[in-house]
């Protein structure tokens, strides 16, 4: 994710290298840097699900059984916090050791870590805290934990009041720290030329310095494509994935219900959106190979060399032509719902009953389609824009050829 940008950029980036320690070849931990972001993630689907839980009306038995995965992913996410705490130091994981990157970002960049990782902290403690003296029996993943006898409503309330407002202030954090990792990915602070790239300029024919910016441009697209659309991928595909877990918790298949219906039509199209992922990925790989290496791509005898671009295109229009099933049979469902329910008559089939689970799918084949659109939207235009560009280059080349003849 970032740190396969960042390191095409042969640039040090403080959110990649804060959290991926430089290791002592000088490149940067995968491992650290996909420890912290799953820290994120689970973090930010416990908030989501507490928030939902807490906000929602909902009835005892569904509020009950969702307070117990937001406590159980809590727990993950205290696992994560101590593994992540284990596996760098705190000096490497607050960005010590980061000269080359932007000191203003890299600064405001380690602050938010440290409060990330207290607050994450605080809310673990309080939550646990708050519900044992509440007189709660808590469970990790169907697992009962150690039960408190000792019962102290006032200390409970306190607790949770705290425990919810460290909620609201790691949301606002988290929405800051993903702000600035996004500024530093779209506009990072490139380091001036040296001496050697500028006498390589000086040095270079006027057709090879047109051939460079042909292939600058190109690579300016792929990188602000591949990280805009990863980005809003990525976002989309989380929400996504936590409102398909509320559907299966939920039991939203009915028991003797087709196997193709809109939530399995979801999932498909949430795996195709992981898929997909990866190609874009791949986008801000070739950002930077184009930049040191234009005639890769760009050359007489290059022209399967952009095939993740179609191929990433075509998984994403799959994706969105499956998504858009999935959104024609919740609509269908929703519909059928609604017309078969005789107006001023009690319901008594529960399979006729509109539910508020039934929305989730639906809300979540929009979200995917959307997702996979743009995907394909972006594979469209690059394409487009790789065809353009090769063709621009080739003249170049020809050109320069034709001036030494």
């Amino acid at each position: 994710m970032l740190s396969s940008f960042c390191a095409a950029r042969k640039e040090s980036c403080s959110f990649c290298s804060g959290e991926a320690l430089k290791m002592r070849a000088g490149k940067t931990n995968p491992i650290s840097v996909s420890g912290f972001w799953l820290l994120l993630f689970v973090s930010v689907g416990t908030l989501a699900l507490g928030a939902f839980a807490s906000l929602w009306p909902l009835s005892e038995t569904t509020k009950g059984r969702l307070i117990e995965i937001h406590i159980s992913l809590g727990l993950t996410a205290g696992i994560f916090l101590v593994l992540q705490l284990l596996l760098i130091s705190f000096p490497a994981a607050f960005g010590a050791g980061d000269r080359e990157a932007d000191g203003k970002r890299r600064t405001a960049a380690k602050l938010l870590r440290g409060v990330l990782y207290l607050l994450i902290l605080a809310l673990i403690a309080t939550g646990l805290a708050g519900a044992y003296y509440r007189g709660d029996t808590l469970s990790f993943w169907g697992h009962p934990l150690a039960a408190w006898e000792y019962v102290d409503l006032s200390t409970s309330d306190l607790l949770q009041a705290v425990h919810r407002d460290a909620g609201y202030a790691l949301a606002a954090f988290l929405g800051a720290y993903v702000a600035l990792a996004l500024a530093n990915l779209l506009w990072p602070a490139s380091p001036p030329p040296s001496q050697g790239e500028l006498a390589t300029v000086h040095a270079a024919g006027q057709s090879d310095q047109i051939g460079r910016l042909i292939a600058d441009g190109l690579s300016q697209n792929f990188r602000f494509f591949g990280a805009a659309v990863f980005w809003t991928q990525l976002c989309l595909g989380v929400a996504s994935g936590l409102l398909l877990a509320f559907g299966y918790v939920g039991h939203t298949v009915s028991p003797g219900g087709s196997r193709f219906d809109a939530i399995t039509w979801a999932s498909v199209a949430l795996l195709l959106l992981v898929v997909s992922a990866f190609f874009t990925r791949a986008y801000m790989r070739a950002a930077r190979r184009l930049k040191t290496d234009p005639s890769r791509y760009l050359g007489y005898d290059r022209r399967g060399s952009f095939w993740f671009v179609t191929l990433g295109g075509v998984v994403s229009g799959l994706g969105a032509l499956i998504s858009f099933m999935g959104v024609g049979l919740s609509v269908a469902l929703l519909i059928g719902k609604t017309v078969s329910q005789p107006p001023g008559i009690a319901i008594t089939d529960p399979n006729k009953i509109i539910r508020a689970l039934d929305v989730f799918v639906l809300l979540v084949n929009f979200s995917l389609l959307f997702a996979h659109f743009i995907g394909f939207g972006a594979a469209a235009w690059l394409s487009i824009s790789a065809l353009k560009a090769r063709h621009h280059y080739v003249m170049a080349l020809d050109a320069e050829k034709s001036a030494g003849a």
